[in-house]
Order: structure tokens, then C-alpha cells, then sequence
């Protein structure tokens, strides 16, 4: 499937694959042994998603293509997507910072790696959003990725400001979408994400320790809101389950 729109209205990106791969969606198209080379494409006006070599071809897969054509998501907004999880996001960084019962928050960053909904292979169901949440770690926050420093001084004085005023502090987490999660050269697009924590340390909160499998199952649309109960902790996927299929089921793209 060609990628679809990578778009984030704060830094105004508009991301599309650069070789789109040159395939005609029929099936039956009489040109596909001898190849598309020099052929311009056509590309379906409804999704911007499938390609066609001629408009031959298009009306006879539209019978194909129209029950699928709809459910196409051509924008994958990064801003968006990360506000519209925000109180999930929230959450994780309070649990995996400890920030009712440690100062993790000075020292760490969390880290959330992302692949798009476009590379997680059909067996693994339906994903109900452009990105699909690979993992989720803590770093300290002298690590570098791809090079770059994570560290923020700003953040950090933010952070310090927050936490003389009584508050807890700022927590920076970092999102590391990558275009294909397998391969050594693999692009990727890194977007900082900043939540601030102005209230006082509540005394004696208990964390969860499932912060990781939780939040993946949530985002990923393997746990729904309604399911989440003092079982999920013992029968929810863990996350090293959940990394593992999607691992495998993406070698398994690739190399077909």
C-alpha cells in the first residue's frame, strides 16, 4: 500500500513517500509483466491511496476497490495524533516517572517508538489510528537518538520553575516514528511532547507497574476502555508479547 500523508501543523510537514512503489491495483492489468517504467501513474481521486496505469484498469477494480476505498486514511496528523492521546500520555508519564514517589522526572525522558498504521501486517487487526506504538522506555536524559541530544535545558528549567512553585515538574517524552522499523537506513521523525505536572506529590500513590503493556494495548486498540479492571494487570498482553508479533509480522512484510 503506498504511504499515506505525514503531516504535523507545528513544524507545517507534509511527509509522502518519495518512490512510491509502481504497481497497478487490477489485478488482471494486461501491463503488469512487462512493468509500468515510463507509464505515469493515476492515482485514485477518492482515497489517494491506490495507483492505477490507466483508467481501463480503474473501472474494472472500482467492483474491488469501492468496498475498500473509504476506509483508506490518507493523513497521519503527529500533532493530532499525540493530542488526541494526551490523557493517555499523561498517565504513562506518571506512572513510568514515579512521580508521586521519585524525582525520575529530573533525570529521565520517555521515549516512545511508533511505526505507521500502513507497515503493522493485516494479522494483527485493525489499527485504529495512523501510528501504531512499538515500545516505550525510560531514558536518562544524556542519551542521544539518531544523534540528537534529548536533553532540553529550556524543559528542565521548566521543570525546576514547576517544582519550586510546589508543583511536581515538567515531563518530556519524545516520540521516535520510524518509516520502517527493520531496516538499518530507516527514516524517522522525531517530535518532542511536553506535559507539566503543577500539582503537589500526592503522599503514599501507589504506581503501576504494567504502565508499558497498558499503554501500548490502549493506543494499539488491543485493550478497549471497557476492559480495563484490577484483571488487566495479570490478562492483558505484555508488551514484550505485543513487540514480538508485530516484529515478526513485519519481517514477515518485508520480505515478501
Amino acid at each position: 500500500m503506498p504511504n499515506p500523508y505525514r503531516i504535523d501543523p507545528d513544524l507545517r510537514l507534509r511527509i509522502q513517500g518519495k518512490n512510491p512503489e509502481r504497481n497497478c491495483e487490477h489485478r488482471l492489468c494486461p501491463r503488469r509483466n512487462s512493468g509500468y517504467e515510463g507509464r505515469k501513474m493515476k492515482v485514485c481521486a477518492k482515497c489517494h491511496h491506490v495507483r492505477y496505469c490507466s483508467k481501463e484498469c480503474q473501472k474494472e477494480n472500482w467492483r474491488v476497490h469501492k468496498m475498500i476505498c473509504k476506509k483508506f486514511e490518507p493523513i497521519a496528523d503527529y500533532t493530532g495524533w499525540m493530542e488526541k492521546y494526551d490523557s493517555l500520555f499523561r498517565w504513562a508519564a506518571k506512572e513510568a516517572f514515579r512521580i508521586h514517589a521519585s524525582d525520575d522526572i529530573f533525570h529521565n525522558i520517555l521515549e516512545i517508538t511508533a511505526t505507521y498504521s500502513d507497515r503493522v501486517p493485516a494479522h494483527l487487526g485493525t489499527t485504529p489510528s495512523p501510528f501504531y506504538i512499538i515500545t516505550a522506555k525510560v531514558l536518562p536524559l544524556t542519551s542521544e537518538l539518531s544523534g540528537v541530544p534529548v536533553l532540553i535545558f529550556a524543559d528542565l528549567e521548566r521543570s525546576l520553575e514547576i517544582h519550586s512553585k510546589g508543583g511536581i515538574g515538567r515531563a518530556n517524552l519524545l516520540f521516535n516514528f520510524l518509516e520502517n522499523p527493520f531496516t538499518a537506513t530507516t527514516k524517522s521523525v522525531l517530535r518532542p511532547y511536553r506535559i507539566d505536572f503543577t500539582d503537589p506529590p500526592i503522599p503514599g500513590y501507589t504506581h503501576s507497574i504494567d504502565w508499558k503493556s497498558l499503554l501500548i494495548g490502549l493506543v494499539n486498540g488491543k485493550i478497549s476502555v471497557t476492559d480495563i479492571s484490577p484483571r488487566v494487570d495479570v490478562e492483558s498482553q505484555p508488551a514484550e508479547d505485543v513487540q514480538d508479533d508485530l516484529v515478526n509480522g513485519l519481517k514477515e512484510v518485508t520480505m515478501s
